[in-house]
């Protein structure tokens, strides 16, 4: 790994140019704020769609109601659709290409954290043990959501937008000067963002941390972020990962999986892979970068080819 050192940049997420219509929009949809900011002609239309696909999404894909695809999935089965099929296929590949450290079936270990009902507890082994398999599309259906909002955002007279729909970043289209979109990466100790990563064009920025949701009891920090092998809080030494990706689906699943993998291993899963690039932050602090990821505004190391 080289070490570079970048010089601060000032964090501007919508250093933009020109005279399009731009509209903003915030819902709260899948337990998190989104922001929506679109810039065109019929900008304002078409936040108002995205709002119901978000909608529409959330709760086709909850796996707290009995009455989505995860519920009916979870109590037996379901007959869906061909886009609800492609995305449990998809969410399938991808969890194969990462060789199970993303899993879409740990609904059973994340009901018996109380990471559902907020009715927060540590299991006992034999609860673990015991846990259903079950669907939960949770590490996923934020970055699908994403790519659906590209794909409506592509039938729409707009010029650009960026989807801040809660830690996941969707950009759509460039910017009329041609400069990048500049996405800040949260500090997990909270404060000031540790850096910022620049994208062009339409990609998706995803970080998932130990920070985002987690509970304490007998002075131990429990996250939400559990490892498929032992069905508790993956201990890998990172703090957060962001996946740079083209996809947005790929992306969010790809965050998950490498802060379980670790860092060692998650940097030898992008040495053999063409379509992201990653952000690291360990829990002692240091930040570590892939060489294609396009990081400014910190120290950090250059995880090479």
């Amino acid at each position: 790994m080289k070490k570079w050192i970048c010089g601060m940049v000032a964090l501007a997420f919508l250093c933009l140019s020109g005279c399009s219509v731009h509209t903003q929009k915030t819902v709260f949809a899948m337990d998190t704020v989104m922001d929506l900011q679109v810039w065109g002609k019929d900008s304002e239309a078409a936040q108002q769609k995205l709002a119901v696909l978000i909608e529409e999404t959330e709760n086709t894909w909850s796996a707290m109601d009995r009455n989505s695809i995860v519920g009916r999935l979870n109590a037996g089965g379901a007959v869906v659709s061909q886009d609800a099929h492609d995305f449990l296929q998809r969410a399938e590949e991808l969890s194969k290409r990462t060789k199970g450290a993303f899993d879409p079936r740990l609904g059973g270990y994340i009901r018996a954290w109380g990471f559902y009902d907020g009715a927060y507890r540590v299991p006992e082994e034999a609860a673990l043990q015991q846990a259903p398999v079950q669907w939960d599309l949770g590490g996923a259906v934020k970055g699908y959501t994403g790519q659906q909002a590209v794909q409506l955002l592509e039938t729409l007279r707009v010029d650009r937008a960026i989807l801040n729909l809660g830690g996941n970043i969707q950009t759509y289209g460039e910017k009329k000067d041609h400069s990048p979109w500049v996405i800040g990466i949260q500090n997990p100790d909270g404060g000031n963002y540790l850096g910022t990563v620049s994208v062009v064009g339409t990609m998706a920025v995803v970080t998932s941390g130990d920070y985002q949701r987690f509970f304490e009891k007998d002075g131990t920090r429990y996250h939400h972020i559990l490892d498929p092998e032992t069905g508790r809080p993956a201990q890998s030494g990172l703090r957060s990962v962001t996946v740079i990706c083209a996809d947005g689906l790929t992306a969010d699943v790809f965050s998950t999986a490498l802060f379980v993998m670790g860092l060692e291993k998650a940097s030898d899963f992008w040495r053999q892979s063409e379509d992201f690039e990653a952000v690291f932050v360990t829990d002692t602090g240091k930040i570590y970068a892939t060489q294609g990821a396009a990081l400014s505004g910190c120290e950090y190391e250059v995880i090479a080819r």
